[in-house]
């Protein structure tokens, strides 16, 4: 899917957990990351319909070369940051438009140093 023209990109840096470390390309709300339907079709979980009822439709969320992915969580009102599997391992809490820079803690099991986020 397309993303918009001139909109921001993310940049993280720092993570413990290397795979996440990159820069981030808008994509569109209706896409749907492969590591997300990864890890919904693991579960045996409709991947349309969890996406739908977990992602903001309006919302932009990135997408990193390798996979790695960043998106709005409207159930529990976070930012998620995960890895090209689509396991979880930084969150945040925050209702911003885009990721904020702070506040970031790591999931159980994920490394240290927390990451930088920025918006480029």
């Amino acid at each position: 899917g397309q993303y918009p023209v001139g909109m921001s990109q993310v940049k993280v840096s720092s993570a413990g957990e290397w795979a996440v470390n990159g820069v981030y390309k808008p994509r569109n709300p209706s896409d749907i990351p492969a590591g997300f339907a990864k890890t919904c079709e693991k579960m045996f979980w409709d991947v349309r319909s969890t996406w739908n009822q977990l992602a903001d439709s309006k919302r932009i969320w990135f997408e990193a070369e390798n996979g790695s992915y960043i998106y709005w969580n409207k159930s529990d009102g976070r930012w998620w940051l995960d890895g090209p599997s689509g396991a979880g391992l930084y969150i945040v809490k925050s209702s911003k438009e885009l990721p904020p820079s702070e506040g970031w803690k790591a999931l159980r099991g994920s490394r240290a140093p927390l990451p930088i986020v920025e918006i480029v």
